[in-house]
């Protein structure tokens, strides 16, 4: 049985998809400035409030927080800067070995150790963000937190 027109077929969708991604990564990061410039003052007063009102932090633990924060966004952005570079010259790749079976396993690969190091960076900064807790707030801390980012916009405000 011949393969190959089923193989050129699901290499071409692949293909499609993965630019799909692409350019849907590429409009996730540069569209609407404005609007993501307001989400993130929301939610720097939501997370400032919180860390206030529900765990307790003094003035002094929330200028802390956002130093870590700073920090914390200046990394993440050019992780994602990295990548968005990565992703050009993964697809070049792909097109230079011609969508080849072990060619995109590679890339994957790749692609889901870059994945791998922006989460254990979001890890390492809530476990910053910890390190600031007394004692007394840990356990707040601990059994809040979560929640608390996993809460969807509107529910935050309430």
């Amino acid at each position: 049985m011949n393969t190959t027109p089923n193989n050129k077929l699901l290499l071409l969708i692949i293909g499609f998809l993965l630019v799909t991604n692409i350019v849907m990564l590429a409009f996730l990061l540069n569209g609407r400035p404005a609007e993501r410039r307001n989400m993130r003052a929301e939610r720097k007063a939501m997370m400032t409030s919180f860390l206030q009102k529900e765990i307790g932090f003094s003035q002094e633990q929330l200028t802390q927080y956002d130093s870590l924060t700073e920090q914390h966004k200046r990394k993440v952005r050019s992780m994602f800067e990295a990548a968005r570079k990565d992703k050009e010259g993964q697809v070049k790749q792909l097109s230079a070995d011609n969508f080849s079976d072990s060619s995109i396993n590679t890339i994957a690969g790749i692609a889901s150790m870059k994945q791998k190091e922006m989460e254990v960076e979001m890890f390492t900064h809530f476990k910053a963000v910890r390190s600031i807790c007394t004692p007394a707030q840990l356990p707040k801390f601990d059994s809040l937190f979560y929640t608390m980012l996993n809460k969807k916009p509107e529910e935050r405000k309430k």
